[in-house]
């Protein structure tokens, strides 16, 4: 049985990790309730007096759900369930450059297996307009660092998939990839060769030819 402490109202609540029990609850009664992004959530006194636990309880376990990007408060609507951003805590990791080089070799090894796993749902949704966009990336390469202009290749490579968790991804990338934008493993002449050498394959070639193609392009993000 979990032991139980007073909050500072007298009532009873989880004790130990006070906070993660009551996000476990709060998170519970969303799954028995079987509600969805959008729906909105019920008041403090209500979910106070459903849990057995304080208003005080209550709100600290909405605070730990914002922080997490689950719930969101909006004026004259209480607060309301949201589609959670999978790499929002990724990111502020980034942000805080507490990532080292190793965790950024790992995450570029994943970024590569993610396009590789989604070569034939790209080569599929292929449209002119899409390759048309990454030939204008290729096209402004110039204009930008080394490691924004592969960010956004990329991007719009996975943004061709229709894949909405994989496009958010990157953000992510964005931290990732800035330490390179002055030591490329590439001159952007050769890495706008590479890219062009990719359009047309997706352009004219099989969906073999452009694994494949991709395949090689990826290669150099893996360990030996």
């Amino acid at each position: 049985m979990t032991s139980r402490t007073s909050d500072p109202d007298g009532t009873e609540a989880p004790r130990g990790t006070l906070a993660e029990n009551v996000e476990r609850l709060l998170l519970e009664h969303i799954r028995q309730q079987k509600l969805l992004p959008g729906a909105p959530l019920p008041k403090e006194e209500q979910l106070a007096a459903e849990l057995g636990i304080s208003r005080h309880i209550v709100r600290e376990g909405l605070s730990r759900l914002k922080a997490l990007g689950l719930v969101e408060a909006k004026k004259k609507r209480g607060s309301l369930l949201r589609a959670p951003d999978l790499f929002a805590g990724l990111l502020k990791i980034a942000d805080a450059g507490l990532l080292t080089e190793p965790d950024r070799d790992e995450l570029k090894e994943i970024r590569a297996a993610l396009e590789l796993g989604m070569c034939d749902a790209i080569y599929a949704r292929r449209t002119p307009a899409a390759v048309a966009a990454l030939r204008q990336a290729i096209a402004e390469a110039a204009k930008q660092p080394d490691g924004a202009y592969e960010v956004e290749f990329h991007s719009l490579l996975l943004a061709i998939a229709g894949n909405r968790i994989a496009s958010s991804f990157r953000r992510v990338l964005l931290v990732i990839f800035s330490p390179e934008t002055q030591n490329s493993r590439w001159s952007v002449e050769e890495s706008s060769r590479r890219h062009r050498h990719l359009c047309d394959v997706l352009e004219r070639g099989s969906a073999e030819e452009f694994r494949a193609a991709m395949r090689e392009h990826l290669g150099p993000a893996f360990r030996g």
